[in-house]
């Protein structure tokens, strides 16, 4: 799948603060002769290099290209590297002078463009970028950002544009119908639109067809009891589910699994509330949990609003989302967040599962799932309105794993305004990941023209 191809792109001063002694003349900006400029370039892209490798560390595929120097005069000259600026999926400015002519060159010619200014030393941007970035932004053009000093912030933003890079080079493979709830077609085509993903479409009964080859073929019946024997074996506990409806489950998993692996996707999503629990015995739950915790996007539902918001945080967060049914108790401050679609890795894909119980499907009574005893700790919750143009985003505090009659997966999470995430309400289905990822989502939903309704 496509990653993240970072170019630094360095704006040069006047050549008259390029010579081999301090020039005179003063200007705005820290460069008075080559060695100012020579010292600054190699410091500032091992910064880059440290922050793109810390990235790598936490499992990001980003990539830092080589550095591209933008003349200070002869904006001319910058249209000769098109190709270089075309091949970055963000071009990261850095102006040590500000040549406006070029960087409007550069500015039009990247897909993103992050000006990042420096205060020690002082950038000549740190003047100038700011009205330059207003003046583009109030055309709306989004796909041009500025930070200002705040390394930590540079990261948080291509975090962002890295989710959308990777939902935009995205196959999802879609099991049924798209679910003509929650939005319906019209919000799976404002979906396709804003995120340009690729769907490939299988139909109930070629889904069906192949589960009935897979549940009587005994190669993938002993592929299947590994599952089960795996699954079973890390649990604390297994409460409902036979052995048949073990075996359904494992099954069910083996099918999807084939048609992620013949379709080249890293998505998927069953309108799995419908006639394949008859059809099949089983539901995807099972299914859904391992390849999350294994990277492979699984929406449940084939819920048209949120399956992207499910896929870009994911990506976001570089860990296993949650996809939930929410509900607001304003009494306690608190959301009970449920589903059966859980991960259990949900600290990260390099850390150990949480500990967790096999559990039937709620609704139905069949298939497997996990319900996770979730630990404490911040969580970011998100969900889309089914017009997909408002992002709700919530910060939590996680405080318990109850056990009520609702789906099986249940986390109990504290937040600062009850009352108001309930007028805030936004679709049906929301998403949560582990970890404070509020500004991440709020400069995605800048990106790419949603209102961002923030309650921390």
């Amino acid at each position: 799948m496509v990653g993240l191809r970072i170019r630094p792109v360095i704006c040069q001063p006047h050549g008259a603060m390029l010579g081999e002694e301090p020039a005179e003349a003063g200007y705005w900006g820290f460069v008075r002769c080559r060695g100012d400029y020579e010292a600054e370039k190699e410091r500032v892209v091992g910064e880059l290099k440290d922050l793109v490798s810390a990235m790598r560390g936490e499992g990001y595929d980003v990539e830092l290209l080589p550095p591209l120097e933008v003349p200070g005069e002869n904006h001319g000259e910058v249209y000769k590297a098109s190709r270089e600026l075309r091949e970055a999926d963000v071009n990261v400015v850095l102006p040590f002078g500000f040549p406006r002519p070029a960087l409007e060159v550069v500015v039009a010619l990247s897909k993103f463009t992050v000006v990042f200014d420096k205060f020690e030393p002082i950038y000549a941007g740190t003047l100038f970028a700011p009205p330059f970035v207003k003046e583009y932004r109030d055309a709306g053009f989004r796909g041009l950002l500025i930070v200002e000093g705040d390394w930590g912030r540079l990261k948080r933003v291509l975090r962002a544009i890295y989710a959308l890079t990777k939902i935009r080079g995205a196959k999802l493979v879609v099991v049924g119908p798209v679910n003509s709830a929650f939005g319906g077609l019209k919000a799976f085509k404002r979906s396709l639109e804003l995120f340009g993903f690729e769907p490939v479409f299988y139909t109930y009964d070629e889904f069906v067809e192949l589960f009935n080859e897979l549940w009587g073929d005994e190669e993938a019946r002993r592929r299947a009891k590994e599952v089960v024997d795996e699954f079973v074996g890390e649990a604390t506990a297994v409460k409902e589910p036979t052995e048949e409806k073990l075996m359904r489950a494992a099954v069910y998993h083996l099918a999807l699994e084939r048609l992620v692996e013949e379709s080249g996707a890293d998505w998927v999503t069953v309108n799995c509330l419908s006639e394949l629990i008859q059809r099949t015995g089983a539901t995807p739950c099972l299914s859904f949990a391992l390849l999350n915790d294994r990277g492979v996007v699984a929406t449940c539902e084939a819920d048209p609003a949120m399956m992207a918001m499910h896929y870009l945080l994911t990506r976001l967060a570089n860990k296993p989302a949650v996809f939930v049914d929410p509900t607001v108790n304003e009494a306690e401050g608190t959301l009970i967040l449920a589903h059966c679609t859980s991960p259990t890795r949900v600290l990260g894909y390099g850390k150990p599962a949480v500990p967790y119980e096999v559990r039937t499907h709620h609704e139905s009574n069949t298939g497997a799932t996990p319900k996770p005893l979730y630990p404490k700790g911040v969580v970011t919750i998100a969900g889309l309105d089914f017009s997909l143009e408002k992002m709700l985003i919530v910060r939590g505090e996680v405080v318990g794993s109850p056990d009520l009659r609702v789906c099986r997966a249940q986390v109990e999470v504290r937040v600062s305004d009850a009352h108001r995430v309930l007028e805030s309400w936004q679709g049906f289905h929301w998403v949560y990941v582990y970890g404070d990822y509020v500004e991440d989502l709020r400069i995605l939903a800048d990106l790419v023209g949603l209102q961002a309704i923030v309650v921390t």
